[in-house]
């Protein structure tokens, strides 16, 4: 929407500042064949890996099958944007963004929220911008969500300009990142939940919807809105009203009134029908 729619035996192991798109985003960094393996071995939080294209050695492909348990994505790239990266050329083509929280999996977020007698759990969908995640964020935990669903590609992770923007929020909310965000949120649906994504065409608006009592609200990006598979994949796509001439909302902005339309409805004590039908 936008908004509502559319050396041998010497290693060099250091963080630095990561230049990430026009913000110049600032996020830990870790480089060093050894360094980075560890860190994943020892389960550190790993937002993503940047490897050499032509890098090979019995270091990378343990780095690559870590990443692949954890589910950490990784990317080749030309060696030079590694230098880049990393201010150095003693990088050992490998250089990794470091995460400040840790992921649940998807499964455990799951089990989670499907422990509560009633959970909103909010998806999104490739947002992109560190403000409007940060700001998602912290709108979720004050909406009190049971977890969030970040996809592990095409989106925005969590990073210290997501923290900052939160407010900490980021450390109250339990967070998983999806691989495959359409096949995730149907196994939400499996598993009782009803899915709803914010579309300013929706078919119904957030003040009609009789909300059940486990839900899974998705938020898109900023100018595309919600991909066509997660847009076929819900089971409602549901709009907020907006004065004429007026297309959309900022997308924190929607998130917030649709969170906030779910904790009013809850707390009038209406009950979902929905959840009887699933």
């Amino acid at each position: 929407m936008a908004a509502t729619g559319r050396g041998a035996g010497h290693e060099e192991a250091r963080m630095n500042a990561m230049p990430a798109g026009p913000e110049r985003e600032t996020a830990a960094l870790l480089w060093g064949r050894h360094a980075v393996a560890a860190a994943l071995a020892a389960g550190h939080p790993v937002n993503r890996i940047y490897l050499a294209r032509d890098a090979k050695g019995a270091e990378i492909e343990q780095i690559k099958r870590l990443a692949s348990e954890r589910r950490v994505r990784f990317d080749f790239v030309a060696v030079g944007r590694l230098g880049r990266l990393s201010g150095t050329r003693a990088h050992q083509d490998v250089v990794a963004q470091l995460s400040p929280v840790a992921y649940l999996g998807v499964e455990e977020l799951l089990a989670r929220a499907a422990t509560a007698p009633a959970a909103t759990v909010v998806a999104l969908d490739r947002l992109q911008h560190p403000g409007n995640v940060g700001m998602a964020v912290r709108t979720a935990a004050a909406a009190g969500v049971a977890g969030l669903l970040l996809p592990a590609r095409g989106g925005r992770l969590v990073t210290g300009q997501v923290a900052r923007a939160a407010a900490g929020a980021v450390f109250r909310v339990p967070m998983a990142t999806s691989a495959n965000l359409a096949r995730d949120l149907a196994r939400f649906r499996q598993a009782g939940f009803w899915l709803y994504g914010l579309d300013s065409r929706g078919t119904a608006c957030v003040f009609d919807v009789d909300w059940p009592p486990r839900r899974v609200l998705v938020a898109g990006h900023e100018a595309e809105g919600l991909r066509p598979l997660v847009r076929r994949t819900v089971d409602e796509l549901v709009r907020i009203p907006l004065a004429a001439g007026v297309e959309s909302l900022n997308v924190c902005v929607a998130l917030g009134v649709a969170l906030f339309e779910i904790v009013r409805h809850e707390a009038s004590g209406q009950a979902g029908t929905a959840e009887a039908q699933r």
